[in-house]
């Protein structure tokens, strides 16, 4: 098994040791979409327009029907050697129709689509090794979560896809949202909302609604009964030290002081998240071998 400094060769059909990237940097940029909560297809790899094609493999920008099947880059999964195809790499972003150019030809995509299956391939055998699976309503709630919606046919026409890529594209992603799930350790907290905006020239009276939601985000630092902190080393208690607050009454200003505290203690914890998942997907990429080849001779 080669080393985390083996480097990923780009050879051109015919030839083999051209050029060379190093393969660690290419996982870093692969996994950039998947940290934000996305997984592949058209999010992780978004489909380049007609015209735009940033494919630069022996200078191959486009193919005809022939060269479909050509081989864009191999990967091995648990000993499984596989290849991914200019086909394949069109339909892990678009439909054929969609893709094809008013001359009969497709643009070739991006070298990135195929580093995003080969990523997302060996993501979900592990998914499966460890027992976890994703229905189509998972898939739904993933959809709903993600894009606002669960409607596969509304967002297969918005993507230029089918509703079976759709569907499939959003059952993976529930599944490597499970194996996140299961293998970050570091408890996710939500994300907080900040508070209601005050009236104009009400910002430093005093309101009910301003101390209910301080003391819903300070929790065991405020002492209800006491009507006054618990204790005085807390995060939140160090912030609003200069500002009044009571069971009964808070103003605005101390609301968005407490909010900056809630979203400073969130933002810690998904950079928390962020790294262990980076870890663990890098320590599971780091000894697959991928080779990048030329669409066509």
């Amino acid at each position: 098994m080669e080393s985390n400094t083996e480097r990923m060769r780009v050879v051109p059909l015919g030839e083999r040791g051209a050029a060379s990237v190093p393969i660690i940097a290419c996982i870093i940029v692969a996994l950039v979409a998947l940290l934000l909560g996305v997984v592949g297809g058209i999010f992780a790899a978004p489909y380049i327009p007609k015209g735009r094609s940033t494919a630069t493999l022996a200078g191959v920008t486009s193919v005809d029907e022939s060269g479909l099947d050509a081989a864009m880059g191999t990967y091995t999964v648990k000993g499984d050697r596989r290849t991914v195809t200019v086909r394949d790499a069109i339909l892990e972003t678009s439909t054929l129709d969609a893709a094809k150019n008013a001359d009969g030809t497709y643009d070739v995509p991006s070298v990135d689509t195929v580093l995003s299956i080969a990523r997302n391939d060996v993501l979900q055998a592990d998914a499966e090794q460890r027992g976890l699976t994703a229905t189509e309503e998972d898939a739904k709630q993933y959809a709903q979560k993600t894009l606002g919606t669960q409607d596969f046919a509304e967002i297969a026409a918005g993507y230029s896809m089918s509703q079976e890529q759709v569907v499939q594209l959003m059952t993976r992603s529930a599944l490597l949202d499970k194996l996140r799930d299961q293998v970050v350790t570091t408890a996710a907290v939500g994300e907080p909302a900040p508070p209601a905006s005050a009236e104009a020239g009400k910002e430093n009276e005093p309101q009910q609604q301003y101390a209910t939601y301080i003391i819903g985000l300070v929790g065991d630092e405020w002492d209800a009964n006491a009507n006054s902190w618990a204790r005085a080393d807390g995060p939140y208690r160090q912030q609003l030290k200069d500002y009044t607050i009571s069971n009964e009454s808070a103003t605005y200003a101390a609301a968005q002081a407490a909010y900056y505290v809630a979203y400073s203690q969130y933002s810690k914890v998904q950079q928390q998240v962020s790294t262990e998942w980076t870890d663990y997907v890098n320590t599971l990429l780091a000894d697959v071998p991928v080779e990048l080849v030329s669409a066509v001779a």
